[in-house]
């Protein structure tokens, strides 16, 4: 049994499709004549599995890698400058959505499952609510290399494996992720910025992010993924 097999017979809740599925598009794409073997194998280096997750949005190891330079950074963003960053520990579910102006590519070290929803879902009434119901869910094999549009909703990736964790290297655009340098802008979409070019709601039952004054503009399940051991 294939792992995409086991993880569609583990959730019958939702529908898990390969990222190769035509219907990914509506999201995003697959890269495959990206190169990132330097990015990836300092990544291995210095990845130490933990619960919960940890992220970095510039690691200057891995934007030392002239061929992802080359094939993400010119090809992708048309030689706009880009931040090299990653995610890693463990997740099994939504928790909240996020968007950027630009593209970001992931590149996973481990297998995953994207869970995904599209702008064009957000309900401003005026703040900002998107029914969960509307969530897909994508598997990303280990070393399948795929570019989020801006338009694609994300956060972060649920392992496939309880065992294994997930590890992903993401690129956006330059200073993405920083400080804001002044107030948010008193509009329904400032309601969600919470850092330069990162705009966030999250679901209720995200107690911390709550408490955290993170907007919870998430409503119905909050998406959980059963893991394989």
């Amino acid at each position: 049994m294939s792992v995409l097999t086991e993880l569609q017979a583990r959730n019958p809740h939702i529908t898990i499709l390969p990222v190769t599925d035509p219907s990914f598009a509506r999201y995003g794409r697959v890269l495959s004549d990206v190169k990132a073997d330097l990015a990836v194998s300092e990544a291995r280096k210095k990845w130490v599995l933990a619960d919960g997750f940890a992220a970095a949005t510039s690691v200057p190891e891995f934007e030392a890698d002239a061929d992802m330079q080359r094939t993400i950074a010119d090809r992708i963003y048309g030689e706009m400058p880009v931040e090299v960053g990653w995610v890693y520990g463990r997740n099994d579910t939504l928790n909240a959505l996020e968007f950027h102006q630009g593209s970001e590519v992931h590149i996973p070290l481990e297998d995953i499952v994207l869970l995904v929803a599209h702008y064009e879902e957000i309900e401003w009434r005026p703040e900002p609510y998107l029914d969960t119901n509307k969530v897909r869910a994508y598997f990303a094999p280990r070393g399948t290399i795929t570019e989020l549009y801006t338009w694609g909703l994300h956060f972060v990736p649920i392992n496939a494996s309880a065992k294994t964790g997930f590890c992903d290297i993401f690129t956006l655009p330059r200073k993405t992720g920083n400080p804001l340098s002044k107030p948010k802008p008193n509009t329904p979409d400032g309601r969600i910025l919470v850092a330069a070019n990162q705009w966030l709601f999250c679901h209720p039952e995200a107690k911390g992010m709550v408490e955290e004054g993170h907007f919870p503009g998430l409503y119905g399940p909050n998406v959980k993924i059963n893991q394989l051991p």
